[in-house]
């Protein structure tokens, strides 16, 4: 271009450049020297076989198909080589095993051209992709329009629609069961609630879990909650235990039956029903369990002189009271009884101790436990206890059971009756205090009842039988 130029003429024309053109070429020119020179250098040839597995034909792990395919003759021969081998030398599944770790498999195109021994080169291995791609195009295109085609399709829609039908019916089978179930507990223990609130009766005798005969709510409530919120806490107990009950009956009818109703307004009052009643109970339970916070004890002694014989007899007065029902709180044995005038009266039998104590004299100790919302209101349901120790000569007659003066609520008062006897004392037990016997000190183990009608002398390790022979029992 600088010899275009001179001093009357500075710029370059159209006619300039393309004679410069002329001169050294177009750049076309250039880029196909350049393909050419490039082309030399990555087309090549590769004839030379190698051992592969053939994943594409194999059975197990392509080995038989490999070698088959490296040979240049049907898999089937190699196969049946390798079955007969394999009866005839068990070390054949050995090599198998080996030559399916060593031998790699032919994934790639250049690999599966190099395991048949065709020669090819970067544009070969572009072919064979195309025409693999298209042999799998044209046979999904085929398999779609044939009968094979139309009968698999046709067995999976039957197949799936059968199955959805199997499980549609089995789910609406389980639903049903459970909805029947929930309907025969839900007005089992609706009736049996009833009968129990109601009528007083015990509709449900559960047996060794709370109660010992027969649990008789309203014998309860009575003598435990005050008069006041008697009736609230029993409507707000209803309301908690009743509302759950009937939403349980109504759910196993939907399932039962499979309706689906609109019925959220409905389940949402009762859902409000239920919280609002549910936070009464605890709070006027909570107000209740604040009369029992405080506890006191009322002490008593009685000490027995000691007699010519050493002998003290354990006796208990005769209950004229009637059972009517009898459960437990808290491990405490609890009994309501019809008195003398035909009323109910909630009862209990005290504990009795018997050890081995230190003084020349037996000492009967007395402790009456009472509580209350406050120390002198528990001192005070304390000395209300009714219960009552005699001694006649040697004769220690106790109170069957003890109950509250006047009736009033109860407020699981205790009595606790300890026994202790000097080493060397000799006890008669009547049956009459088998249900008051609680724990005594002894050498062996005996049931309250072993224990009953028979003499017991005191050692340094506890009771031990005593077989009296000088005085008639």
């Amino acid at each position: 271009m600088q010899s275009k130029l001179n001093e009357e003429k500075q710029v370059i024309s159209k006619e300039d450049i393309e004679e410069v053109v002329e001169i050294m070429g177009h750049p076309e020119d250039f880029d196909d020297e350049e393909e050419n020179k490039d082309q030399e250098y990555k087309t090549y040839d590769r004839s030379a076989k190698r051992l592969y597995r053939d994943p594409d034909n194999r059975v197990l792990g392509g080995v038989c198909s490999g070698i088959a395919t490296y040979l240049n003759i049907d898999p089937i021969i190699i196969r049946i080589i390798f079955l007969l081998l394999m009866f005839a030398y068990g070390i054949i599944g050995i090599i198998y095993i080996v030559l399916w770790a060593m031998l790699p498999a032919a994934i790639t195109t250049a690999q599966k051209l190099e395991m048949r021994g065709e020669k090819f080169n970067i544009s070969d291995i572009e072919k064979n992709v195309r025409k693999e791609y298209e042999q799998v195009k044209d046979n999904l295109k085929n398999y779609k329009n044939s009968k094979d085609y139309e009968r698999t399709q046709g067995f999976f829609v039957g197949l799936f629609d059968a199955l959805g039908a199997f499980f549609r019916f089995l789910f609406k089978f389980i639903g049903a069961a459970i909805g029947l179930v929930l309907i025969v507990v839900g007005v089992g223990f609706l009736l049996g609630l009833t009968g129990t609130l109601i009528i007083g009766e015990p509709f449900l005798p559960w047996n060794n879990f709370f109660i010992n005969d027969h649990f008789v709510i309203p014998d309860m409530v009575q003598s435990f909650i005050h008069p006041n919120t008697l009736w609230i806490i029993i409507i707000c107990t209803i309301l908690v235990v009743f509302i759950p009950l009937f939403a349980i009956i109504y759910g196993g009818f939907k399932l039962l039956l499979g309706i689906r109703p609109h019925d959220r307004s409905i389940a949402g009052f009762g859902f409000l029903i239920l919280l609002i009643s549910l936070i009464a109970l605890i709070f006027l339970l909570g107000t209740q369990v604040k009369n029992f916070s405080y506890s006191v004890k009322d002490d008593d002694r009685i000490f027995v002189e000691e007699n010519v014989s050493k002998t003290l007899y354990l006796e208990a007065r005769e209950n004229n009271n009637i059972e009517k029902s009898r459960f437990y709180i808290f491990d405490a044995e609890f009994h309501v009884m019809y008195d003398e005038n035909d009323d109910k009266t909630l009862y209990a039998y005290p504990e009795v101790d018997i050890v081995r104590g230190h003084f020349d004299e037996v000492l009967v100790e007395i402790v009456k436990e009472g509580r209350g919302s406050n120390r002198y209101e528990a001192l005070q349901n304390a000395e209300d206890i009714e219960y009552k120790v005699e001694l006649n000569d040697s004769v220690l007659l106790f109170d069957a059971v003890y109950s509250l003066m006047d009736k009033n609520n109860w407020k699981f008062p205790e009595v606790d009756i300890t026994i202790k006897v000097p080493e060397g004392y000799v006890l008669y037990i009547d049956e009459s205090m088998e249900e008051l016997l609680d724990y005594i000190s002894r050498r062996k183990y005996y049931r309250a009842d072993e224990m009953v009608n028979k003499y017991w002398i005191m050692t340094d390790e506890g009771l031990e039988k005593y077989y009296k022979v000088t005085y008639d029992e």
